[in-house]
């Protein structure tokens, strides 16, 4: 793509090339990435190609999914980024076919909105679906294209940017994988604490990897962020900090036959009791359990999650999500469920209080999805992983593609980043 192009596209998004040297500092040279970097799975995948439809820089990826033996690879949830992501910015693209382990993506000339984005006949909402076609996982998908959505909203024809209602369908809760509702009750908050306007979920259906392979979806509305670029933020300890503050809410979530859900119930409220402290309970409402049916004894899944939300004396301080979640990767049988409900609930209770105790702001997996807004951030965000809790592999592997890709300094405390829709401009 031509610089004059770059230029265009960024001021349709809110970018004034005018007092940046937008040709200095953003590349428009294909650039190679390995996909057996670090990690070597789909996340390099993902974020390369984000990145490559955000700043329209071409990208070719070799090697996909190249630590993913015996099967590397485009699989269907993979592809679905790719073609979502390529329709939303007219990319040309060679190799986007199921198996895939080499791909060229080269983003092409958007006149105006993207055509992922259709016009509702609700005012100032446009609708746009992605569907996966199998059960892969939707919460890794929107690892690509939730990012994309909240940096590149549609706009009116004034030049406001508007909402957006995504259509998802796919595996709503998937081994190895964030679950639906680690997006709704982790990722989505999180991003309302680090400056976006809140989303909204909706689950329809839900879609399972487990048992017999089911299709689910769900909806998200994703209102614009305010103009010019998201301001650096800090998940992370607070100066004289010695012990972290007492959650004040801890949410426990089954998805499991009925017959399970007393066993979780009392689970959570002895083990709940015994890590954080007696006066978390479901009497004194910082303590809430939710049991869900599921439609087979195959489908099985919970989410115990804390919130942390600072004193009114500490306005400036945002709150802090943390979670620890488990499904099962194989059918458990019937009459041995129940045990395995209460020793799932102990791993979990116990994962998260040693998060909580460690001071963490984030689990490893929430760390890794944040790293492409501490890159597309202003100026250096940071956060905080919890004491002796090293950065994971999925984490670095983030920071890696976010070098290559937008020329960012990453260190083991934060990201200095680019401040992508800094200095608007008034179209």
């Amino acid at each position: 793509m031509a610089d004059e192009d770059l230029v265009k596209r960024m001021q349709h998004l809110g970018m004034s090339p005018r007092s940046r040297n937008v040709r200095a500092t953003l590349s428009t040279e294909l650039l190679e990435i390995d996909g057996r970097t670090l990690e070597g799975g789909g996340q390099l995948l993902r974020l390369s190609l984000t990145l490559s439809a955000l700043i329209s820089r071409p990208v070719h990826i070799s090697n996909i999914r190249g630590k993913r033996k015996p099967k590397p690879g485009l699989k269907a949830q993979h592809l679905a980024c790719v073609q979502w992501l390529a329709r939303a910015c007219n990319t040309t693209v060679v190799g986007a076919e199921k198996g895939s382990t080499d791909l060229v993506f080269t983003p092409g000339k958007v006149n105006g909105n993207s055509p992922v984005y259709t016009k509702s006949i609700t005012k100032a909402v446009w609708d746009s679906k992605v569907e996966i076609g199998t059960a892969g996982s939707t919460g890794l998908l929107l690892q690509a294209i939730l990012p994309f959505i909240l940096f590149s909203p549609p706009r009116s024809e004034t030049g406001e940017a508007e909402t957006v209602r995504l259509a998802v369908s796919g595996g709503t809760n998937v081994s190895g994988a964030p679950s639906y509702d680690y997006i709704a009750n982790v990722l989505l908050p999180t991003l309302t604490s680090i400056g976006f306007p809140p989303v909204s979920a909706s689950l329809e259906k839900r879609g399972w990897s487990s048992g017999r392979e089911s299709i689910g979806s769900f909806t998200l509305l994703i209102p614009p962020r305010p103009p010019g670029a998201l301001a650096a933020f800090k998940l992370c300890r607070q100066p004289n900090e010695t012990s972290p503050q007492s959650p004040s809410m801890i949410t426990a979530k089954l998805i499991a036959p009925p017959d399970l859900h007393q066993d979780f119930t009392d689970a959570v409220i002895s083990f709940v009791a015994w890590r954080f402290g007696e006066k978390h309970t479901l009497f004194h409402r910082n303590l809430t359990i939710d049991c869900e049916a599921s439609d087979s004894t195959a489908h099985l899944y919970l989410l115990i999650t804390s919130t942390v939300t600072p004193p009114p004396s500490q306005p400036d301080v945002a709150s802090y999500f943390l979670a620890a979640d488990h499904l099962p990767e194989r059918k458990i049988p019937p009459a041995r469920q129940s045990k395995y409900v209460i020793d799932a609930v102990t791993r979990c209770v116990n994962e998260l209080c040693a998060l909580w105790t460690s001071g963490a702001r984030a689990d490893e997996h929430l760390r890794d999805q944040l790293v492409v807004f501490q890159a597309l951030a202003e100026g250096r965000s940071e956060v905080f992983g919890g004491d002796g809790r090293e950065i994971s592999l999925h984490a670095r592997t983030a920071e890696w593609v976010a070098k290559q890709m937008l020329g960012v300094r990453c260190q083991e405390d934060g990201i200095e980043g680019i401040g992508f829709g800094a200095n608007c401009f008034d179209p």
